[in-house]
């Protein structure tokens, strides 16, 4: 039995997203595969091609190894499972990746209002409003930039406080509004409805389309440079990302303060950001100095009360 490699992988990739996965990168990494093995007029997927492919570039961090070696190894055992002679099994764990986190960027109170101060300032008024507006509604929702790039006017409800939000792998969720953010989100349409009119998405561009995510990223590099929040030991550069961590954070901060149910809180959190994996949410107890004090001081307090 011959397989076509290109026909197995066409298939493996859609049974693949049939089960639910996104696959954001595997498309153009089979292609590029399967390319090389027929530039070569090499006809079966063997360990030996797999990781050539992973370590093509012998420069690149060896947790993108590690990436396209786990796409050749799954189709190679899709392949496998349909002639053994075409695919040989690649084995977990020949490129050890480790995944570390690093340490977000966590922003203060004053912080952000320097930021959405700043950002009120920009040119055109059309960016200047569109940006404060950004900045203020993840610090105070949590939500992805992405999440918030791709809003739409019909996802706000204003009158039951919502937002409905399509987070990762398609999945929707309702985002509860704070009055106050509201209230900003009323003020703001009122100047986007001149540029944009009464339909379409939430945040715009200076032209008056969708706000683009990369102006965005750019203005807020500026925006953090021009109010000098500098890069901190450990942490990478200020980025919009990091008003999500600082939101996670501080609502961990507040149960500890508040003496609440922590996991119970974790739980909820995980809900409000759309995490898919509660590790994801838990991670933040070690993000945070200030989170990690109040921790082991509870802990160190508990373990005091039990003790005879």
């Amino acid at each position: 039995m011959s397989v076509d490699l290109y026909a197995a992988a066409a298939e493996w990739l859609v049974d693949r997203r049939a089960r639910g996965y996104r696959l954001a990168d595997h498309d153009w990494l089979v292609a590029s595969f399967l390319d090389g093995l027929a530039a070569r007029g090499v006809t079966t997927i063997t360990v030996a091609e797999a990781m050539a492919f992973a370590q093509q570039r012998p420069g690149t961090d060896r947790r993108w190894q590690a990436a396209r070696l786990r796409v050749v190894r799954g189709l190679a055992a899709y392949v496998h499972a349909l002639d053994v002679a075409a695919a040989e099994l690649v084995p977990p764990g020949l490129i050890p990746a480790r995944l570390t986190r690093r340490t977000p960027y966590l922003y203060s109170a004053d912080d952000i209002a320097r930021l959405m101060s700043a950002a009120a300032a920009l040119s055109p008024p059309m960016l200047a409003a569109s940006m404060a507006t950004l900045i203020g509604l993840l610090a105070s929702t949590g939500m992805r930039g992405g999440e918030a790039f791709a809003l739409d006017l019909d996802d706000l409800d204003a009158d039951a406080e919502l937002l409905t939000v399509t987070g990762k792998y398609g999945k929707r969720r309702f985002v509860p509004l704070h009055p106050t953010t509201v209230a900003a989100l009323a003020d703001y349409q009122r100047v986007r409805a001149v540029r944009a009119g009464p339909n379409g998405p939430l945040l715009v561009g200076a032209k008056g389309g969708r706000l683009n995510p990369n102006t965005a990223r750019a203005a807020f590099r500026a925006l953090a440079d021009g109010c000098g929040l500098a890069s901190r030991p450990g942490c990478g550069p200020p980025r919009l990302h990091g008003l999500r961590h600082t939101f996670a954070v501080d609502t961990l901060v507040d149960a500890h303060r508040r003496g609440a149910d922590v996991d119970a809180r974790i739980t909820t959190l995980a809900t409000f950001l759309g995490h898919v994996e509660p590790a994801n949410t838990y991670w933040y107890l070690s993000a945070s100095p200030e989170l990690m004090a109040i921790v082991t001081e509870r802990v160190s307090a508990a373990a005091w009360r039990r003790r005879p």
